[in-house]
């Protein structure tokens, strides 16, 4: 390959490279061609014919190596040619490469000449070393030494002392550096390893048993954006690969395909047929970028020096798509699986494989749950209820947290639950998404899931804070965000208040990564936030006893949101949108208080509820809401429509049930005016979802034992309108 991407190859990426040559049987010749052996031998070639065995021509491994998707017995390692070929791998965890295994796949223009190479048997928590060359034959591999007699092609040799198994920090001992390549000073031109072989290393996971200390960094958004691209090379890239993670977290976003880059942009208007070479252009782009933009990406070096899980979000297709609805959808699925060391599918085919969702176990300590948000999402309309995940990745995302016994769960999300974006939670869009996690939220409560951690990314800003959705004092889950490491960065946003949040740390307006680090002992996880050069801007370690998930919803005898703080996770929703109300720290009934005017007209906007109030309420059928509410002017007074929500609205996925106050003092007044709604079939509350008008006991509990939203109205008058609400309290 071109000296313009050694890469450092030459330096660190390979151990005894005469060991190599012995052993694969590989010799650079001045025709580019491979031998069968290195000259000391020769003999063995001669004594098992293998002149009729090897392996022809040796063709230029276009795009860098990696290695993905590993677990303690298994890592698949990807390659891609520059023609049909065949693509072999050779790996060891011994450094002299005495002990060697080996694997191979079959490459052509169905796959854009990419290929995935599976490995399996390995030792767990351990180092290894492998290379990858193609060739245009098929024939089968031998070891050099194993050709009078021994292994054969597939055999995987282990040595009883190879010195490769985890000790020291993170359970292994240092890496080589550039320079030292155990090689003792023998000359570099005896035993030089044809250009057009690759080289990378790997750490396996530990054993699910095995009490070891993990580290993993994770970022995402690389490469151009809109009409200001950030342009490589990335220093994040980098500087993540001389941090020597276990694996790296690449965090949706990994290319830009609807971004004007050398490779092209995909618009709504791309053609079909023409959109998937456009995104592969894109992955080769990242990895090798055209001469006039930089002389390297620096993702090469990083994907040689450990392995990578991979997640996509919305920018490997076209900005914000959603799903089955988006046309482009699966030429971009079919590159992201071409271009990427995916093992989560044992049916996948090219182009056709839907799922990318799986979890990763690392130890005793550690499982990571990478998550799909983007492939099987409802569009983001103006519906109540939607879903992120649809609802077979939901329930196998329930079922695996709650089986889960890893000290700690990360849960690789590429969209944010505590940040707003375009997904979970959307206080400044259309609502939906939020019921789902909702779902999720109550999950983690109910199960209990211990020491859950949430990983994100998409936002372009770095934020660390932790969540107390049912306001009991203890927290349900934290979540760190990093990134970008290409893209432009915004200011960070207020958390989601409807998950009642604890802000940690907040930065905006720069390249960074984060770090996941968890001793041995299990006893801590530490998150690390850094810029782009490795510049320390934040960490926090979070004990086991700081996560306490094992409060029941349902077992809450009174719930209260009195505003005397702050302004307690309430939202205004309003036209299909929500945002915050204005919190007031006196004048309330009394107290503080929260209130919102509003001057757009349309229909009548609210009060929403947090997390705290919803979720099972079933408990608190035949109790009451009751609630403090006045006016700044009473004058110009109309009554909101049921299928607005009345005054009072409890919904449940489709199900809606609306209260409407009755009399002479139905609207609040310009002081404090106490409701109270009956929740009880008993009082006359509209079922708008059933051929039944009026709620019955059965639908009424049906609604609260999976309580979606709690609204209650704040618009009274038509034209400019100021409202205020305190003292929200759901009793049994």
């Amino acid at each position: 390959m071109a000296g313009t991407h050694s890469n450092g190859r030459d330096d660190s990426a390979t151990n005894n490279r005469r060991g190599f040559l012995q052993t694969i049987g590989l010799a650079a010749t001045t025709t580019g061609l491979v031998g069968t052996a290195a000259a000391d031998a020769g003999a063995d070639q001669a004594d098992d014919g293998s002149d009729d065995e090897g392996e022809g021509p040796l063709i230029e491994l276009t795009h860098g190596v990696a290695a993905g998707d590993v677990t303690a017995t298994t890592a698949t390692v990807w390659a891609r040619a520059g023609r049909d070929a065949t693509i072999h791998v050779a790996y060891s965890h011994d450094r002299a490469f005495d002990s060697v295994g080996y694997d191979r796949t079959a490459v052509d223009g169905e796959s854009d000449y990419t290929g995935q190479v599976r490995l399996e048997g390995l030792e767990s928590g351990t180092e290894y070393r492998y290379h990858v060359w193609a060739t245009t034959t098929e024939t089968s591999y031998r070891p050099l030494r194993d050709r009078d007699g021994g292994a054969g092609a597939r055999g995987r040799g282990r040595s009883e002392e190879d010195g490769s198994k985890r000790s020291g920090r993170n359970g292994r001992g240092q890496r080589e550096k550039p320079g030292d390549n155990g090689r003792n000073g023998e000359e570099a031109a005896d035993d030089a390893i044809p250009d057009a072989v690759e080289s990378g290393t790997f750490v396996t996971a530990p054993a699910p048993d095995d009490e070891a200390s993990v580290s993993f960094a994770w970022s995402g958004d690389t490469w151009g954006y809109g009409d200001d691209p950030i342009e490589p090379p990335f220093p994040g890239l980098r500087t993540i690969a001389e941090r020597e993670p276990d694996f790296f977290l690449y965090h949706g976003d990994t290319i830009y395909a609807d971004a004007q880059t050398p490779a092209g942009k995909i618009t709504e208007d791309t053609p079909i047929d023409e959109a998937l070479e456009i995104y592969r252009d894109k992955y080769k782009e990242m990895r090798d970028p055209p001469a006039e933009i930089a002389e390297r990406t620096n993702l090469r070096e990083l994907l040689e020096t450990t392995s990578v899980y991979t997640v996509w979000d919305d920018h490997e297709v076209i900005n914000n798509f959603a799903g089955p609805i988006e046309p482009l959808m699966p030429e971009g699925r079919r590159a992201f699986r071409e271009y990427w060391p995916l093992d989560r599918d044992d049916d996948a085919e090219p182009g056709e494989s839907n799922r990318f969702y799986d979890s990763f176990r690392w130890g005793k300590h550690v499982e990571l749950f990478v998550i799909d948000t983007r492939q099987y999402r409802d569009p983001n309309v103006d519906l109540d209820s939607k879903t992120l995940l649809g609802r077979e990745q939901l329930e196998w995302l329930k079922g695996a947290l709650a089986d889960s016994d890893a000290t700690w769960k990360l849960l690789a999300s590429p969209a944010p639950l505590g940040h707003p974006s375009d997904s979970w939670a959307t206080p400044a869009d259309r609502t939906g998404y939020e019921a789902e996690l909702l779902e999720v939220v109550e999950h983690i409560q109910t199960e209990p899931i211990s020491n859950l951690v949430v990983v994100a990314g998409d936002v372009h800003k770095s934020v660390v804070g932790a969540f107390d959705p049912d306001d009991d004092g203890e927290f349900e889950f934290v979540e760190a965000i990093a990134g970008p490491l290409g893209a432009p960065a915004g200011k960070p946003d207020d958390l989601y208040p409807a998950l009642n949040p604890t802000e940690f740390f907040a930065k905006g307006e720069y390249a960074n990564f984060g770090t996941v680090d968890v001793d041995e002992s299990g006893e801590t996880l530490t998150i690390g936030i850094y810029d782009e050069h490795g510049t320390e801007q934040f960490t926090k370690t979070i004990h086991t006893d700081d996560i306490d998930a094992g409060a029941d919803p349902a077992s809450a005898g009174r719930i209260e949101s009195t505003f005397d703080g702050d302004a307690d996770g309430w939202l205004i929703s309003q036209n299909g949108g929500s945002n915050h109300p204005v919190y007031r720290e006196s004048g309330g009934n009394s107290g503080g208080h929260v209130s919102d005017e509003e001057n757009q007209g349309g229909v009548a906007w609210y009060y929403q509820a947090p997390f705290k109030f919803l979720g099972d309420r079933e408990a608190f059928y035949g109790g009451i809401l009751s609630f403090d509410l006045r006016q700044e002017q009473t004058d110009r007074q109309f009554d909101a429509e049921p299928v607005e929500g009345g005054d009072v609205l409890l919904a449940s996925g489709d199900a809606k049930l609306v209260y409407e106050f009755r009399g002479a003092d139905s609207n609040p007044g310009e002081e404090w005016t106490t409701f109270e709604a009956p929740l009880s079939a008993d009082a006359t509350w509209i079922d708008l979802t059933s051929q039944e008008p009026i709620a019955t006991e059965e639908r009424f509990r049906e609604v609260l034992a999976d309580l979606e939203a709690l609204r209650i109205r704040g618009e009274y008058r038509s034209g400019d309108d100021t409202s205020y609400l305190d003292n929200v309290v759901l009793s049994r």
